[in-house]
């Protein structure tokens, strides 16, 4: 009787001796992951995912002629993964402790199964719960789907965006600055960042070029152009879950 074949192809050699530096080495991922996990709101879990990518990268690139142990090779590339993650997932901004708390409390309310069943009697209930009002709560909403660089023609983000700007009335009966005055607070370079990267989705780099800066102050010009917006904000009560109030019940002691 003949033999039946193998259901499992043999590997190319490049691939094979890839998978055996990523089994070897992916204890090298666990603890910069942990770092760079305790230096920011990102899950350890994710951060641990993205390292993994960064070690399969560097499996690839490594070539024994190189005389440099793997390790030290793959460090780099994981690192740089991660890094690169946050630059481009975290929060632009660093919130006070006590908004990032409620949005937090928020961004763990909002996957409530209730909302999928009965959405209006959902959010006047988690609302309460959390503290806020219905209106404050879809402003938190928002803020979550506008506290991370997204692609603005992108449908999905369009329609959550438009939704959630005409199913409250409340919203726009309270005054309130528009972006293009808000804009007009920066400085011309800071103006010309915060828009161009946040409004027209321009990457670091790309924008860099343009103004002839490097990515980094890019960033640094990002940074301090949120801030400044948020400070402005905060300043026109237009911040959900400051007012000193609610001080008690919209966030846990910890």
């Amino acid at each position: 009787m003949a033999p039946s074949p193998s259901c499992h192809q043999t590997l190319p050699p490049a691939a094979a001796r890839r998978n055996r530096r990523v089994e070897q080495y992916r204890g090298v991922v666990r603890p910069l992951a942990l770092h760079y996990a305790r230096c920011s709101r990102e899950s350890f879990e994710d951060l641990l995912q993205v390292g993994l990518l960064g070690l399969i990268r560097a499996a690839e690139l490594y070539k024994e002629e190189r005389r440099t142990p793997f390790e030290a090779f793959a460090r780099p590339h994981i690192r740089g993964a991660i890094l690169h993650y946050l630059r481009d997932a975290a929060p632009m901004v660093r919130l006070p402790r006590r908004q990032a708390e409620l949005q937090e409390r928020f961004n763990r309310l909002s996957r409530h199964p209730s909302l999928l069943e009965d959405p209006g009697r959902a959010i006047t209930l988690l609302s309460g719960a959390l503290g806020v009002t219905p209106a404050e709560w879809r402003r938190l909403e928002l803020q979550r789907l506008l506290a991370r660089p997204a692609n603005l023609d992108d449908p999905s983000f369009l329609e959550a965006v438009a939704s959630q700007t005409t199913s409250e009335p409340c919203l726009r009966e309270e005054p309130g600055p528009s972006a293009a005055m808000l804009l007009e607070l920066l400085d011309p370079r800071t103006k010309l960042v915060v828009r161009q990267v946040v409004l027209a989705g321009w990457s670091y780099r790309r924008l860099g070029r343009q103004m002839d800066v490097s990515p980094m102050t890019v960033k640094r010009l990002l940074h301090k152009g949120l801030e400044q917006l948020r400070r402005e904000l905060d300043a026109r009560g237009l911040t959900p879950g400051d007012r000193p109030d609610r001080g008690a019940s919209a966030a846990q002691g910890c």
